[in-house]
Protein backbone atom coordinates (compact mmCIF):
# COMPACT_ATOMS: atom_id res chain seq x y z
CA UNK A 1 0.00 0.00 0.00
CA UNK A 2 1.22 3.63 -1.00
CA UNK A 3 0.82 6.85 0.95
CA UNK A 4 -1.70 7.38 -1.37
CA UNK A 5 -3.99 4.40 -0.90
CA UNK A 6 -3.54 4.67 2.58
CA UNK A 7 -5.35 8.47 2.01
CA UNK A 8 -7.40 6.98 -0.07
CA UNK A 9 -8.48 4.37 2.79
CA UNK A 10 -8.69 7.57 5.00
CA UNK A 11 -11.42 8.88 2.97
CA UNK A 12 -13.46 6.01 2.86
CA UNK A 13 -13.53 5.64 6.07
CA UNK A 14 -14.86 9.23 7.04
CA UNK A 15 -17.08 8.53 4.36
CA UNK A 16 -18.38 5.56 6.38
CA UNK A 17 -18.39 7.52 9.63
CA UNK A 18 -20.51 10.55 7.70
CA UNK A 19 -22.95 7.48 6.91
CA UNK A 20 -23.01 6.27 10.32
CA UNK A 21 -23.53 9.92 12.06
CA UNK A 22 -26.78 10.72 9.74
CA UNK A 23 -27.88 7.17 10.76
CA UNK A 24 -27.06 7.75 14.88
CA UNK A 25 -29.71 8.13 17.55
CA UNK A 26 -28.21 11.03 20.03
CA UNK A 27 -26.06 8.06 22.09
CA UNK A 28 -23.93 7.17 19.48
CA UNK A 29 -23.78 10.40 17.57
CA UNK A 30 -21.23 11.87 20.39
CA UNK A 31 -18.62 8.95 20.08
CA UNK A 32 -18.74 9.50 16.48
CA UNK A 33 -18.50 13.04 16.37
CA UNK A 34 -14.97 12.37 18.48
CA UNK A 35 -14.13 9.55 15.44
CA UNK A 36 -15.28 11.91 12.79
CA UNK A 37 -13.32 14.83 14.39
CA UNK A 38 -9.84 12.43 15.26
CA UNK A 39 -9.89 10.89 11.32
CA UNK A 40 -10.32 14.15 9.90
CA UNK A 41 -7.44 16.01 12.44
CA UNK A 42 -5.31 12.75 11.95
CA UNK A 43 -6.14 13.06 7.81
CA UNK A 44 -5.32 16.57 7.56
CA UNK A 45 -1.96 16.54 9.70
CA UNK A 46 -0.34 13.55 7.37
CA UNK A 47 -1.52 15.45 4.35
CA UNK A 48 0.11 18.32 5.32
CA UNK A 49 3.29 17.86 6.97
CA UNK A 50 4.25 14.77 4.92
CA UNK A 51 2.08 14.42 1.23
CA UNK A 52 1.80 18.14 0.33
CA UNK A 53 5.67 18.94 0.77
CA UNK A 54 6.54 15.58 -1.03
CA UNK A 55 4.12 16.68 -3.59
CA UNK A 56 5.29 20.08 -4.04
CA UNK A 57 9.09 18.00 -4.10
CA UNK A 58 7.43 16.22 -7.20
CA UNK A 59 7.08 19.57 -9.24
CA UNK A 60 3.36 19.09 -8.19
CA UNK A 61 2.18 22.59 -7.25
CA UNK A 62 -0.97 23.39 -8.08
CA UNK A 63 -3.50 22.47 -5.91
CA UNK A 64 -1.83 22.48 -2.89
CA UNK A 65 -2.48 26.05 -1.43
CA UNK A 66 -6.09 25.41 -2.21
CA UNK A 67 -5.69 22.37 0.18
CA UNK A 68 -4.47 23.99 3.01
CA UNK A 69 -6.93 26.73 2.59
CA UNK A 70 -9.71 23.65 2.56
CA UNK A 71 -7.98 21.96 5.70
CA UNK A 72 -8.29 25.03 7.60
CA UNK A 73 -11.65 25.50 7.14
CA UNK A 74 -12.14 21.74 7.59
CA UNK A 75 -10.92 22.81 11.09
CA UNK A 76 -12.37 25.32 11.93
CA UNK A 77 -15.91 23.36 11.47
CA UNK A 78 -14.52 20.64 13.51
CA UNK A 79 -13.54 22.67 16.35
CA UNK A 80 -17.30 24.55 16.14
CA UNK A 81 -18.85 21.16 16.17
CA UNK A 82 -16.86 20.02 18.69
CA UNK A 83 -18.38 22.74 21.09
CA UNK A 84 -21.88 22.74 19.79
CA UNK A 85 -24.16 21.15 22.42
CA UNK A 86 -25.61 17.47 21.49
CA UNK A 87 -29.53 18.63 21.90
CA UNK A 88 -28.32 22.05 19.17
CA UNK A 89 -30.29 22.21 16.41
CA UNK A 90 -27.34 23.54 15.13
CA UNK A 91 -25.16 20.12 15.53
CA UNK A 92 -26.40 18.40 12.51
CA UNK A 93 -26.47 21.52 9.90
CA UNK A 94 -22.74 21.84 10.98
CA UNK A 95 -22.02 17.98 10.23
CA UNK A 96 -23.86 18.21 6.76
CA UNK A 97 -22.03 21.51 5.84
CA UNK A 98 -18.60 19.59 7.52
CA UNK A 99 -19.41 16.54 5.31
CA UNK A 100 -19.90 18.64 1.94
CA UNK A 101 -16.76 20.38 2.80
CA UNK A 102 -14.84 17.23 3.07
CA UNK A 103 -16.47 15.69 0.03
CA UNK A 104 -15.48 18.44 -2.50
CA UNK A 105 -11.92 18.08 -0.93
CA UNK A 106 -11.79 14.74 -1.50
CA UNK A 107 -13.06 14.60 -4.76
CA UNK A 108 -10.79 17.55 -5.50
CA UNK A 109 -7.59 15.75 -4.37
CA UNK A 110 -8.76 12.34 -5.93
CA UNK A 111 -9.57 13.47 -9.40
CA UNK A 112 -6.57 16.08 -9.90
CA UNK A 113 -4.04 15.72 -7.03
CA UNK A 114 -3.39 11.94 -6.44
CA UNK A 115 -3.19 11.07 -10.37
CA UNK A 116 -0.36 14.11 -10.70
CA UNK A 117 1.48 12.70 -7.96
CA UNK A 118 1.18 9.43 -8.65
CA UNK A 119 2.56 10.44 -12.36
CA UNK A 120 5.57 11.88 -11.22
CA UNK A 121 6.46 10.07 -8.02
CA UNK A 122 8.73 7.13 -7.38
CA UNK A 123 6.51 4.30 -5.93
CA UNK A 124 8.97 3.20 -3.51
CA UNK A 125 8.85 6.51 -2.14
CA UNK A 126 5.14 6.67 -1.88
CA UNK A 127 5.76 3.33 -0.09
CA UNK A 128 8.07 4.90 2.60
CA UNK A 129 6.25 7.23 2.96
CA UNK A 130 3.25 5.44 4.09
CA UNK A 131 4.95 3.80 6.58
CA UNK A 132 6.23 7.59 7.88
CA UNK A 133 2.37 8.06 7.75
CA UNK A 134 1.42 4.63 9.88
CA UNK A 135 4.40 5.64 12.42
CA UNK A 136 2.98 9.46 12.74
CA UNK A 137 -0.95 8.30 13.27
CA UNK A 138 0.62 5.75 16.14
CA UNK A 139 2.24 8.58 17.84
CA UNK A 140 -0.53 10.95 17.48
CA UNK A 141 -3.34 8.78 18.69
CA UNK A 142 -1.29 8.34 21.83
CA UNK A 143 -1.96 12.51 22.21
CA UNK A 144 -4.98 14.67 23.11
CA UNK A 145 -6.44 14.37 19.47
CA UNK A 146 -10.01 15.78 20.24
CA UNK A 147 -8.23 18.46 22.05
CA UNK A 148 -6.67 19.17 19.29
CA UNK A 149 -8.96 19.14 16.70
CA UNK A 150 -11.72 21.54 19.18
CA UNK A 151 -8.46 24.10 19.22
CA UNK A 152 -7.77 23.89 15.55
CA UNK A 153 -4.32 22.49 16.33
CA UNK A 154 -2.26 20.35 14.49
CA UNK A 155 -0.46 17.50 15.75
CA UNK A 156 3.20 18.00 16.38
CA UNK A 157 5.21 17.42 13.49
CA UNK A 158 6.50 14.42 12.57
CA UNK A 159 10.13 13.78 13.36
Amino acid sequence: MSAIELLKQQHREVDDLFRRLKASDEDERISLLGKVAEALTIHAALEEQLFYPFAREQGVDGLIDESFQDHAEVKRLVSELLQVKQNDPRLMELCSRLERMVTEHVGQEERALFPKVESVANRDDLVSMRDDMQRAIDSWRNRELLRMAEHQESPPPVM
